[in-house]
Protein backbone atom coordinates (compact mmCIF):
# COMPACT_ATOMS: atom_id res chain seq x y z
CA UNK A 1 0.00 0.00 0.00
CA UNK A 2 1.33 3.42 -0.97
CA UNK A 3 1.62 5.79 1.99
CA UNK A 4 0.50 9.39 1.71
CA UNK A 5 2.90 12.22 2.45
CA UNK A 6 1.51 15.70 2.97
CA UNK A 7 3.11 19.14 2.90
CA UNK A 8 1.86 22.50 4.13
CA UNK A 9 3.01 26.09 4.29
CA UNK A 10 1.61 28.27 7.04
CA UNK A 11 1.77 31.64 5.25
CA UNK A 12 -1.74 32.95 4.79
CA UNK A 13 -3.15 30.77 7.58
CA UNK A 14 -3.96 31.53 11.19
CA UNK A 15 -2.87 28.90 13.72
CA UNK A 16 -6.38 27.52 14.29
CA UNK A 17 -7.02 27.15 10.55
CA UNK A 18 -3.59 25.58 10.07
CA UNK A 19 -4.30 22.97 12.75
CA UNK A 20 -7.78 22.32 11.33
CA UNK A 21 -6.24 21.47 7.94
CA UNK A 22 -3.87 19.03 9.64
CA UNK A 23 -6.66 17.45 11.68
CA UNK A 24 -8.91 17.14 8.63
CA UNK A 25 -6.10 15.36 6.78
CA UNK A 26 -5.64 13.09 9.83
CA UNK A 27 -2.00 14.09 10.28
CA UNK A 28 -0.31 12.31 13.19
CA UNK A 29 3.09 14.01 12.94
CA UNK A 30 4.11 17.42 11.65
CA UNK A 31 7.71 17.50 10.45
CA UNK A 32 9.05 21.04 10.55
CA UNK A 33 11.60 21.43 7.73
CA UNK A 34 12.61 25.02 8.49
CA UNK A 35 16.28 25.48 9.26
CA UNK A 36 15.41 27.92 12.02
CA UNK A 37 11.99 27.13 13.54
CA UNK A 38 11.04 30.65 14.58
CA UNK A 39 8.38 32.89 13.13
CA UNK A 40 7.14 36.43 13.52
CA UNK A 41 3.68 34.96 13.05
CA UNK A 42 2.12 34.16 16.42
CA UNK A 43 2.00 30.46 17.27
CA UNK A 44 4.36 29.22 14.56
CA UNK A 45 7.64 29.19 16.47
CA UNK A 46 8.88 25.76 17.55
CA UNK A 47 7.77 25.59 21.20
CA UNK A 48 4.39 27.28 20.78
CA UNK A 49 3.62 25.26 17.67
CA UNK A 50 4.59 21.96 19.30
CA UNK A 51 2.40 22.72 22.33
CA UNK A 52 -0.62 23.71 20.23
CA UNK A 53 -0.24 20.67 18.01
CA UNK A 54 0.02 18.34 21.00
CA UNK A 55 -3.24 19.77 22.39
CA UNK A 56 -4.81 18.70 19.09
CA UNK A 57 -3.29 15.21 19.21
CA UNK A 58 -0.58 15.89 16.62
CA UNK A 59 3.10 15.26 17.36
CA UNK A 60 5.85 17.64 16.27
CA UNK A 61 9.37 16.93 15.01
CA UNK A 62 11.89 19.52 13.86
CA UNK A 63 14.46 18.34 11.29
CA UNK A 64 16.81 21.31 11.03
CA UNK A 65 19.08 19.93 8.32
CA UNK A 66 16.17 19.60 5.89
CA UNK A 67 15.81 23.39 5.96
CA UNK A 68 17.08 25.66 3.22
CA UNK A 69 20.32 27.37 4.26
CA UNK A 70 20.12 31.07 5.11
CA UNK A 71 22.43 32.12 2.25
CA UNK A 72 20.20 30.39 -0.31
CA UNK A 73 17.05 31.96 1.14
CA UNK A 74 18.56 35.44 0.95
CA UNK A 75 19.87 34.91 -2.57
CA UNK A 76 16.52 33.73 -3.96
CA UNK A 77 14.73 36.70 -2.36
CA UNK A 78 17.05 39.01 -4.28
CA UNK A 79 17.35 37.16 -7.59
CA UNK A 80 14.07 35.22 -7.87
CA UNK A 81 16.22 32.55 -9.55
CA UNK A 82 14.42 29.45 -8.29
CA UNK A 83 16.35 27.05 -10.52
CA UNK A 84 19.61 28.03 -8.80
CA UNK A 85 17.89 28.01 -5.40
CA UNK A 86 16.52 24.49 -5.89
CA UNK A 87 19.91 23.18 -7.11
CA UNK A 88 21.49 24.59 -3.96
CA UNK A 89 18.82 23.03 -1.74
CA UNK A 90 19.28 19.61 -3.35
CA UNK A 91 23.06 19.88 -2.94
CA UNK A 92 22.52 20.73 0.74
CA UNK A 93 20.08 17.83 1.22
CA UNK A 94 22.76 15.42 0.01
CA UNK A 95 25.24 16.45 2.72
CA UNK A 96 25.83 13.97 5.58
CA UNK A 97 23.68 15.48 8.34
CA UNK A 98 20.89 16.31 5.90
CA UNK A 99 20.97 12.80 4.44
CA UNK A 100 20.61 11.33 7.93
CA UNK A 101 17.57 13.50 8.63
CA UNK A 102 16.13 12.77 5.19
CA UNK A 103 16.28 9.05 5.99
CA UNK A 104 14.67 9.81 9.36
CA UNK A 105 11.83 11.66 7.60
CA UNK A 106 11.31 8.73 5.22
CA UNK A 107 11.21 6.27 8.14
CA UNK A 108 8.71 8.44 10.03
CA UNK A 109 6.51 8.83 6.95
CA UNK A 110 6.46 5.06 6.48
CA UNK A 111 5.19 4.59 10.04
CA UNK A 112 2.72 7.43 10.62
CA UNK A 113 0.70 9.93 8.61
CA UNK A 114 3.13 12.86 8.24
CA UNK A 115 3.08 16.37 6.91
CA UNK A 116 6.18 18.40 6.05
CA UNK A 117 5.87 22.05 7.05
CA UNK A 118 7.57 25.27 6.03
CA UNK A 119 6.37 28.85 5.91
CA UNK A 120 5.96 29.11 2.11
CA UNK A 121 2.38 29.07 0.96
CA UNK A 122 3.06 27.73 -2.55
CA UNK A 123 5.01 24.46 -2.47
CA UNK A 124 6.20 25.02 -6.05
CA UNK A 125 8.36 27.93 -4.81
CA UNK A 126 9.42 26.27 -1.57
CA UNK A 127 12.39 24.12 -0.65
CA UNK A 128 10.00 21.49 0.71
CA UNK A 129 9.37 20.46 -2.92
CA UNK A 130 13.05 19.42 -3.02
CA UNK A 131 12.71 17.56 0.28
CA UNK A 132 9.72 15.67 -1.14
CA UNK A 133 11.60 14.83 -4.34
CA UNK A 134 14.55 13.48 -2.34
CA UNK A 135 12.17 11.44 -0.16
CA UNK A 136 10.48 10.04 -3.26
CA UNK A 137 13.88 8.83 -4.42
CA UNK A 138 14.06 6.64 -1.30
CA UNK A 139 10.44 5.46 -1.11
CA UNK A 140 7.23 5.75 -3.08
CA UNK A 141 4.71 8.12 -1.52
CA UNK A 142 1.52 9.68 -2.74
CA UNK A 143 2.14 13.41 -2.17
CA UNK A 144 -0.63 15.88 -1.31
CA UNK A 145 -0.07 19.55 -0.65
CA UNK A 146 -2.19 21.33 1.96
CA UNK A 147 -4.18 23.40 2.36
CA UNK A 148 -6.39 21.88 -0.27
CA UNK A 149 -8.47 24.73 -1.75
CA UNK A 150 -11.94 24.61 -0.20
CA UNK A 151 -10.77 21.37 1.46
CA UNK A 152 -11.41 18.72 -1.17
CA UNK A 153 -12.84 16.17 1.21
CA UNK A 154 -12.96 13.30 -1.26
CA UNK A 155 -9.25 13.69 -2.05
CA UNK A 156 -8.23 13.75 1.62
CA UNK A 157 -10.44 10.86 2.72
CA UNK A 158 -9.12 8.59 -0.03
CA UNK A 159 -5.49 9.43 0.70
Amino acid sequence: MIKSLFTIGYSGLQLNSFIEHLKYAKIELLIDVREIPISRKRGFSKTALAENLLESGIKYQHLKYLGSPKALRHEVRETRDYATFFRGVVKNLRKDLSAVQLNEAVDLARKVRCCLMCCCEDWRFCHRSCVVDEMLGKNHFKVLHLPVPAIDTAKLKSA
